[in-house]
């Protein structure tokens, strides 16, 4: 990262003034995203990226879906520092961000306080899980935010509380969209699982249209089976595998054929999911 940053060094400078922004704006956006520069996930995910012109394929699909689906409800579940709800403008629409780590908490408020429809953005501090009202231990690293956890691994330095929360209980304040338009980005670091559980009424929407992370390691240890949670999702859902920084989907009809995408039996990987084909942006590429 240190040669990305000395090759990039002109290009943030000129741009922010200073080689540690504090914020900064995303590629095809004018909304800024507040972040902390000594974070070392912040730096390259956001700061290095936009200046090379570069967005990852969650950010690029909820920018290309809300614009053009205009849903009714929005979920960015896994916010971090807002990067993927500070795309989206939301004059019609109501998008829910969700974090569990409270130090970002503080950026996340001045990325929604900046942004016009700030009125229709609404931040909650909690873990996504399959229950509500119980104390859970979140582990993060201070120097890579974005990998923050219920489940303890190697690279995590610090722990703090935190309250779990289902998404059938948060969106059980918008009873009269049960039906509408949902777009949904979720990553929680393999706690995708516990969240799908705790979110019933997801199965019970006619048009949805959502990506999530998919590591088969980091589900496991998590507690959740990958090829149940694939299953669960593909008896309601499309599911399609998406590449990384292209508008390409494969559809991926089983589990076996998942599977195939990872002869080593890792995986580790986004996946679009949807209730019709026809809510993809043409954009996007279906094959």
């Amino acid at each position: 990262m240190q040669l990305k940053r000395l090759f990039l060094a002109p290009i943030i400078l000129a741009r922010y003034g200073s080689l540690h922004p504090r914020h900064i704006t995303l590629p095809g956006s004018p909304h800024r995203v507040h972040l902390n520069p000594d974070d070392n996930r912040a730096y390259k995910k956001l700061v290095l990226d936009s200046a090379r012109g570069r967005v990852s394929t969650p950010m690029s699909f909820w920018r290309d879906h809300v614009r053009a689906l205009s849903p009714a409800i929005c979920l960015d579940i896994g916010a971090n520092y807002g990067e993927c709800f500070a795309f989206g403008d939301y004059p019609d629409s109501q998008c829910i961000a969700v974090e569990a780590n409270p130090v970002l908490l503080p950026y996340l408020q001045r990325t929604r306080s900046n942004h016009p429809d700030a009125e229709h953005i609404r931040i909650e501090s909690c873990l996504v899980g399959d229950q509500d009202d119980i104390e859970s231990t979140l582990y993060y690293s201070p120097t890579w935010t974005g990998g923050g956890s219920a489940v303890k691994n190697g690279e995590h330095a610090e722990s703090v509380s935190v309250t779990s929360r289902t998404l059938d209980t948060i969106m059980a304040a918008y009873p009269e969209w049960q039906h509408a338009p949902l777009i949904l980005k979720m990553d929680v670091e393999g706690y995708e699982g516990h969240a799908i559980t705790g979110f019933g009424s997801l199965f019970q929407r006619d048009k949805v249209v959502g990506i999530l992370e998919f590591d088969t390691g980091m589900l496991t240890r998590a507690g959740t089976d990958p090829e149940a949670l694939f299953g669960q999702l593909s008896e309601c859902f499309a599911i399609y595998l998406s590449y990384p920084r292209k508008r390409v989907l494969r559809r991926i009809q089983d589990w076996n054929t998942l599977q195939a995408h990872a002869p080593d039996g890792s995986f580790h990987r986004d996946l679009v999911f949807c209730s019709s084909p026809n809510l993809i942006v043409s954009s996007w590429q279906l094959i």
